[in-house]
């Protein structure tokens, strides 16, 4: 036999085997294709903006002392008032450049950590589905009247749409398997 003749061979050998992969790889695809489930989950956009007050109180340490919202995202301001006596105020814009470099530990990159567990947050990205935080609040009654009054404009007035994603569920060992026995009394 000759080199060519081998090499000929070989290569019939190797496209059967890639044509059988193939094959096999997408029936396996399809197979796993039919057991996807979709869950249809609201999604909330704000459409307004938000002013966030925040006030240090220790040293880069900073809680939120009221939040109002405004007519436009552009319009969102971050108003901070140091232990010093200085203030600063930053644009949503500037916000989240400071809280993409938050390493740096500057006054401003504490200053819009806070934010983020507020109203501010949903601006940043975070889901307006999970809640603000009362603990980034000065106090109680901040986080009441805010989550009041400004948070349920945020609410109503957010665009929704709804998105399908798939389920994942876990399967073979540590997954999918529910137990039916019950103990206790």
């Amino acid at each position: 036999m000759t080199p060519f003749q081998q090499d000929s061979r070989l290569r019939k050998a190797l496209k059967k085997s890639a044509l059988a992969l193939t094959v096999a790889g997408g029936l396996t695809m399809m197979g796993c294709g039919s057991n996807v489930e979709y869950v249809d989950e609201e999604v909330m956009t704000p459409t307004k903006g938000v002013i966030t007050e925040v006030e240090e109180v220790q040293t880069n340490r900073f809680l939120i002392s009221d939040e109002t919202i405004v007519e436009t995202k552009a319009d969102s301001r971050i108003i901070a008032a140091y232990l010093d006596g200085t203030r600063d105020t930053f644009t949503l814009d500037e916000a989240r450049l400071v809280a993409a470099d938050s390493l740096s530990g500057n006054r401003r990159s504490s200053a819009s950590r806070i934010v983020n567990y507020g109203l501010m947050g949903y601006l940043m990205g975070r889901s307006m589905s999970t809640p603000t935080t009362a603990s980034a609040y000065k106090n109680s009654g901040v986080y009441n009247r805010v989550n009041g009054q400004a948070g349920a404009t945020m609410r109503n007035t957010a665009n929704r749409s709804v998105v399908r994603r798939p389920v994942t569920r876990k399967t073979g060992f540590g997954g999918g398997a529910r137990s039916t026995r019950s103990f206790g009394g």
